[in-house]
């Protein structure tokens, strides 16, 4: 959040520069005022174009094997541009490499799922997944039955569809 915020000011300061540059190269046709207007408009828009690529970006930098099944869409009253073009201010990655199975319910895994939000630290969360259901549960919610079976009261029915389900499962 520091780096990003000093990279605004940066921002801010090429852009005021840029106009003040101009304004001396016309020899003061532009008003001085319009540099500081160019500073607050390339803040602005870095803000916003920080804002909305922080998602590609933290996608492409997750490990091979770590892919994005999930991503939460936010539109903001503060932001009335988000009505119209969404930022995704948080995604769920999960981990194929961490998938483990029981070879005597083979239907049933147990996977890392990461919750990345921005502005805060990546949270992982250990999944269990019931890949003939579809459903899927938190590990902590589940108890082991005859012969290893995962039993929860809290299985989350999904989608044979759901980019979760695909993952685990596929």
């Amino acid at each position: 959040m520091f780096y990003e915020l000093l990279a605004t000011i940066f921002a801010g300061l090429a852009g005021g520069g840029l106009i003040y540059g101009l304004s001396r190269l016309t020899r003061g046709r532009i008003p001085h005022s319009w540099t500081i207007a160019g500073a607050a408009l390339v803040m602005i828009a870095f803000s916003i174009w920080n804002e909305y690529n922080w998602f590609s970006r933290s996608a492409a930098q997750l490990p091979d094997g770590v892919v994005v099944v999930a991503a939460s869409e936010s539109r903001d009253w503060y932001r009335p541009w988000t009505y119209a073009l969404p930022v995704v201010p948080r995604f769920a990655a999960l981990d194929t490499n961490s998938i483990r199975r029981n070879p005597d319910v083979p239907q049933q895994r147990i996977a890392d799922l990461y919750l990345m939000e921005r502005w805060r630290a990546a949270v992982g969360v250990r999944i269990a997944v019931d890949c003939a259901r579809p459903a899927q549960a938190r590990l902590e919610q589940v108890t082991y039955g005859e012969e290893g079976a995962m039993i929860s009261d809290s299985w989350e029915q999904m989608a044979t569809d759901d980019p979760l389900i695909v993952a685990a499962c596929g």
